[in-house]
């Protein structure tokens, strides 16, 4: 992007200059294209900028095509340098030109309208656009010409040059003038003019005070009569002008084409509503005069079209159906990872790496002692939080998709990359460190706890307005859940009034569930009972089921058996031994945060992101 000399120089903003304007926006270009795109979409690129960046923008822009890439921009007014630049434009809202730049010039000179010389093609065509846009039948004519080269009727020309008013003709005197109806004149009005409902004719006064009114006419736009078609039982046939069939030419677009939607095309001051009659003058002339919709005897076509303008439509303001937007939204989103595979890699990679960490500072858990109870506690508690902030995502939410589409699919693309990420983690720990607990259940676990921990971040990111605060109120409330898990404070010892607290936990689920899956059963842990302290266990408490096992002469007596799992579990207040209620219960939770993150995109959030 010829950026060189730009190096180690800052971008700016308000309050501290940076590069040029357009360094800046090669900047924001070359951001785009580092991943080398096949299709890149630019708008506006030159806006802001003076000729010559505006230039060296589009010139670099001109070098990525050439090395493969295709490039589709929105551009106002280009110069005639860049205009030379491009190798197809493309001339909208509606499509007037498709083609190339050096093609434009006999485009317009095959509709008679040759470019002037020294003047820019595109610019004048813009001209001519508005030209048909403002008279009667608006652009259809250019379409039309554009798709089937049928060459439309001329309704201007150049403006005819003011002559000097000492060498004007009187109107009144000018044998042309009497063929000519000035539109401008007080005359022409309703008080009046009396119209002759069969003849065509009117009857106006020519006032000597018109001539202010006839300076006004030399410079209107020459306009090319344009005949009617006349009712077939005055005995004169007209053969019916293409204008006839450019208005019909919209609503065979509309529905010709198979797979276009059938909705009414929108209103356009190019199209006026045949239901309003237009106001002045030009109604009354208009009336006089039989046209194609006016005409009782011809037989109407079955692309007629009758529009209503500020009409309320009914429909569905979305293109796609429901199911196909989540198809082809979650389709999009994989091929977004497969394309841009270190954003999967780099959270895989953190989360091996830290796996790795932690089995090398918790080595040697697989010895049944008091130590290793504690280690064992110490081990799960951080396994938890690495995962719940390996989670945090942050992704666009386009504006013309459903809101509920985008939710869906963006689980349903991350739901196996999540599973790949807990089983990564899992696998290694398991592995190292010896753990007596089932790999499948503790992978399970570690999934479950991705899933409802992503929903929670997206639905905080929905709700602040800006990433700032989002990185703020997940610190803040993660600080909350992981002092209120059971780690650190015990259910029986946290406060009545704070106790809510610990069942909305997101740590607390997944927490007792590895300890249930790691510490259920009968497994015997001697040691001294200073190891259990300080430490999360502290005041031991012996479970009924050792109790019931010694005396049942399943356990040796408490001398050579001083704890068990069940103890350790009983310890910590776990009264739900079962780790598929803490799953459900944390899958629930889930679905809420993701539920809660939809009905703030639907109904909330409308800020952009910071």
């Amino acid at each position: 992007m010829d950026l060189q000399s730009a190096t180690h120089t800052y971008i700016g903003d308000e309050g501290r200059r940076g590069v040029s304007g357009g360094e800046r926006r090669r900047v924001s270009i070359g951001i785009d294209i580092i991943h080398k795109p096949s299709l890149l979409f630019l708008d506006e690129p030159t806006s802001g900028l003076d000729s010559t960046s505006a230039y060296s923008v589009v010139e670099k822009v001109k070098e990525m095509a050439k090395g493969g890439s295709t490039v589709l921009m929105t551009i106002h007014q280009p110069s005639f340098r860049i205009q030379m630049l491009l190798d197809r434009i493309t001339i909208l809202a509606r499509l007037i030109y498709l083609g190339s730049p050096l093609a434009l010039p006999a485009h317009l000179s095959g509709f008679g309208r040759p470019v002037p010389d020294g003047e820019n093609s595109i610019e004048y065509l813009l001209d001519v656009n508005k030209e048909y846009d403002e008279s009667t039948i608006g652009l259809d004519p250019l379409v039309l010409y554009q798709l089937d080269g049928i060459k439309p009727d001329q309704v201007a020309r150049t403006p005819i040059p003011k002559t000097p008013k000492t060498s004007r003709t009187p109107y009144g005197k000018n044998p042309a003038s009497k063929h000519v109806i000035n539109l401008n004149s007080s005359a022409f009005s309703s008080r009046n003019m009396t119209s002759q409902p069969n003849s065509g004719k009117f009857e106006y006064d020519d006032e000597d005070d018109d001539d202010d009114d006839d300076e006004d006419f030399d410079n209107s736009l020459e306009r090319k009569g344009v005949n009617t078609p006349i009712s077939m039982h005055s005995g004169v046939y007209n053969p019916p002008l293409a204008s006839n069939f450019y208005k019909d030419f919209p609503v065979w677009l509309y529905h010709g084409v198979k797979g276009t939607p059938h909705r009414p095309p929108s209103w356009t001051p190019a199209r006026t509503p045949e239901v309003l009659a237009p106001a002045g003058p030009r109604s009354l002339v208009s009336s006089q005069y039989p046209t194609p919709q006016q005409n009782p005897s011809r037989t109407p076509s079955e692309f007629e079209y009758e529009e209503v303008l500020d009409e309320p439509s009914h429909g569905s303001k979305f293109a796609n159906p429901w199911l196909r937007e989540v198809v082809v939204l979650s389709w999009r989103t994989a091929l977004n990872v497969i394309r841009t595979p270190e954003l999967f890699l780099s959270r895989e990679i953190v989360l091996a790496v830290m796996a790795l960490i932690l089995s090398s500072l918790f080595r040697n858990l697989d010895h049944p002692t008091f130590k290793d109870v504690n280690r064992l506690l110490n081990f799960y508690i951080f396994a938890v939080c690495l995962v719940f902030f390996s989670s945090n995502d942050a992704r666009d939410l386009p504006q013309c998709l459903r809101t509920s589409s985008y939710v869906i699919s963006s689980l349903i693309v991350y739901l196996p990359f999540f599973a790949i990420q807990g089983f990564t983690f899992a696998a290694i720990t398991k592995a190292i460190l010896h753990l007596e607990s089932n790999l499948k259940n503790f992978w399970i676990i570690l999934y479950a706890s991705l899933i409802s921990t992503n929903a929670y971040v997206m639905f905080v990111s929905a709700l602040v307005p800006s990433y700032i605060t989002g990185y703020a109120v997940v610190i803040a409330t993660t600080a909350l859940f992981f002092l209120t898990c059971g780690f650190f404070l015990k259910q029986s010892q946290i406060p009545i009034y704070w106790r809510w607290l610990h069942f909305i936990s997101a740590i607390k689920y997944p927490f007792e569930a590895l300890l249930t899956n790691e510490f259920k059963g009968k497994r015997c842990y001697n040691g001294q009972p200073k190891n259990l302290t300080p430490g999360p266990l502290r005041n031991v408490k012996i479970s009924s089921l050792h109790n019931k096992s010694i005396q049942n002469g399943e356990l040796l007596p408490r001398e050579n058996c001083m704890l068990i799992g069940e103890d350790v579990l009983f310890s910590m207040d776990i009264t739900k031994e079962n780790i598929w209620y803490d799953i459900a219960i944390l899958l629930a939770w889930g679905v809420l945060y993701r539920f809660f993150f939809y009905l703030v995109l639907r109904f909330y959030s409308k800020n952009e992101r910071k």
